[in-house]
């Protein structure tokens, strides 16, 4: 009897482990078509495809090597710079053209387009004899909007000794960077002034015959000879806010095409 009994438990229990190699080998191809969860190539995240030519119809009206730029940058995932570079008519970070039309661009090309400035406060020659292009080569810009500190060369540096350092600039500059485009523009309008408005004509005639876009916000100002031009100005002649307003959406038209 027990021996019967011993002989019973051995039959179950081999009948259990069979049953249970069975059931481990039928699960086992399924949970081997189950792939872990890793680090690797298939589960890294993509970069979202950039509508490019989205953007380039915003940037219409650049010039054609800025626009092929922004192609370029846009394809390789890069953000296309631009620098405003001026005298003190441009303003601060806090209040200028800077903080205005960084907050337009960014609507519009989002994190692809960024905008930075440079405050100049003396005139071109201290430009040029300081090697200022350096800090701005240091920037890598795409593009840079140069109001060339006419107001501080203002009966200080001949007309044609400004233009001849504005050329100096912009050659330095692309010779450290090839693939920058400058484009230029006056300061803001005055009121009943002499020679400054030769400076500007200077520079205007300048920019066509080098094939520069020229920039001419004195469209949207009133005339030199204006009063009302004084609304716009604070006591020292530079733009207060609603100068800048009028400026940067001048600025905003060209650079955002709707």
């Amino acid at each position: 009897m027990k021996t019967l009994i011993v002989t019973f438990l051995a039959l179950i229990l081999a009948a259990v482990l069979v049953f249970g190699n069975i059931h481990w080998n039928s699960k086992s191809p399924e949970q081997a078509s189950t792939p872990a969860v890793t680090n690797s190539v298939n589960n890294t995240d993509h970069e979202p495809e950039i509508d490019t030519d989205f953007y380039l119809e915003l940037a219409a009206k650049w010039p054609e090597k800025a626009r092929e730029q922004l192609k370029n940058k846009l394809n390789s995932h890069k953000t296309f710079k631009i620098v405003l570079l001026g005298s003190n008519s441009i303003g601060s970070d806090t209040l200028g053209l800077n903080d205005k039309l960084k907050e337009a661009l960014f609507k519009k090309y989002e994190k692809h387009v960024e905008l930075e400035s440079i405050v100049y406060e003396n005139t071109t020659t201290d430009y040029v004899l300081n090697h200022e292009s350096e800090k701005l080569v240091d920037l890598k810009p795409d593009m840079v909007i140069f109001e060339p500190f006419l107001l501080n060369d203002n009966n200080i540096v001949a007309i044609p000794d400004t233009i001849s350092n504005i050329s100096s600039i912009i050659e330095k500059t692309t010779a450290a960077l090839p693939d920058v485009t400058f484009i230029l523009q006056p300061p803001n309008q005055i009121y009943d002034a002499n020679l400054y408005p030769m400076q500007v004509a200077a520079l205007q005639e300048y920019a066509a015959d080098q094939n520069l876009t020229y920039l001419n916000h004195w469209e949207v100002w009133p005339a030199g000879n204006d009063i009302t031009v004084n609304d716009y100005l604070n006591a020292d002649a530079r733009p207060n806010d609603s100068g800048f307003k009028l400026w940067s959406d001048y600025l905003s038209e060209y650079l955002i095409s709707k």
